[in-house]
């Protein structure tokens, strides 16, 4: 019998160093960085990955208060498994800091992000938004 194994995959802040990494992994799947230098930004990685490696998924948060603002995230074209792990992974990292909550905008309608969030364990909130408790 066989088995397919997947390679552990690990969350943390994208490190000094590797921006230009992570600009091309986002032109790679068609979404435009965002230059805001208030955002916190995540990669999901390989860790025994090169340095150049690309990563598995990215996402970029906002401080705000007792709150992190999920501004963003994106993961290879048809991979919505690795979206949800993304945020999983996300929401277990953010428990070590003093935030007690991750919220989401109001997603699009006709995305497949609500389903996404819902599988991560976010739900919905007042003005539309989707939240999850760290």
């Amino acid at each position: 019998m066989l088995f397919t194994v997947n390679a552990l995959m690990l969350i943390r802040r994208v490190p000094a160093g590797r921006d230009a990494v992570t600009r091309r992994v986002l032109a790679e799947w068609k979404n435009s960085p965002l230059d805001e230098p208030a955002l916190e930004w995540w990669e999901l990685v390989d860790p025994a990955g090169e340095d150049d490696q690309p990563p598995g998924a990215l996402a970029a948060v906002r401080l705000d208060g007792d709150s992190v603002r999920l501004v963003f995230f994106a993961t290879p074209p048809g991979r919505r498994d690795r979206a949800v792990q993304l945020l999983i992974a996300l929401v277990d990292a953010l428990r070590s800091t003093s935030a007690r909550t991750l919220v989401a905008a109001p997603p699009a309608a006709d995305s497949d992000i609500p389903g996404i969030l819902r599988e991560a364990g976010f739900q919905p909130v007042a003005n539309g938004l989707e939240a999850v408790d760290l």
